[in-house]
Formats: C-alpha cells, sequence, structure tokens
C-alpha cells in the first residue's frame, strides 16, 4: 500500500469518527477542549489530512483558512484530545493537551 494511500485511509476513518462525536458525543468534545492548550502554527497539514482544503491559501510560510470566521465546527474544534491528532502531524500540530482542564502545561 502506498504512504498516500495509507495517509488518505487513516484520515477518512479519523474525520468519520470525528463527524460522528460531534453529532452524537458533544461532551467528549467539549471536555478534551477544556483540556487542550497552544494554538494553531498554520502549518496547514490538518487541512490536507484525505484532501487539500479548497478553502486554503498560502501567506508566506503558513496556510491560512479564507472562512476561518465561519469556517465549519468540524475544523474549529480540530484537535478535540489526544486520540483525534493525525499522523501526519504528529509533532507539528501546535496544540497539545494536559490531564486535568485546570492545568497551565
Amino acid at each position: 500500500m502506498t504512504r498516500l494511500y495509507k495517509k488518505f485511509i487513516t484520515s477518512f476513518k479519523m474525520q468519520v469518527k470525528r463527524r460522528y462525536l460531534m453529532l452524537l458525543k458533544k461532551d467528549a468534545i467539549a471536555d478534551g477542549l477544556k483540556r487542550r492548550r497552544g494554538e494553531c502554527k498554520g502549518c496547514g497539514e490538518c487541512c490536507k489530512a484525505s484532501f487539500n482544503c479548497p478553502f486554503l491559501f498560502k501567506h508566506g510560510d503558513m496556510l491560512l483558512c479564507q472562512i476561518h470566521e465561519t469556517k465549519p465546527e468540524v475544523c474549529k474544534t480540530y484537535p478535540f484530545n489526544e486520540q483525534d491528532v493525525f499522523p501526519h502531524t504528529v509533532g507539528k500540530c501546535g496544540y497539545y493537551f494536559v490531564k486535568d482542564e485546570n492545568e497551565d502545561k
């Protein structure tokens, strides 16, 4: 199996799971987001998970969202917990998670 195919299949499975959780398990999303720290680095890796998002545009070294203010919730909440990080973004994403929502780091 090619590397690109594996990336697509893995990302697709994760996106199906994300949408299920967003629709039916909103508490799990909210709990994870309370523990999320850091900020988006603008690398665009998560926006290119299964396919390149058509709303990305290059600005210097960053990939930015043309519809940032109105982007879908599924985009706003990525990643919502440790298991929600796409494998190809590990070590690149500016977000991380603490064990307790009251922790700073």
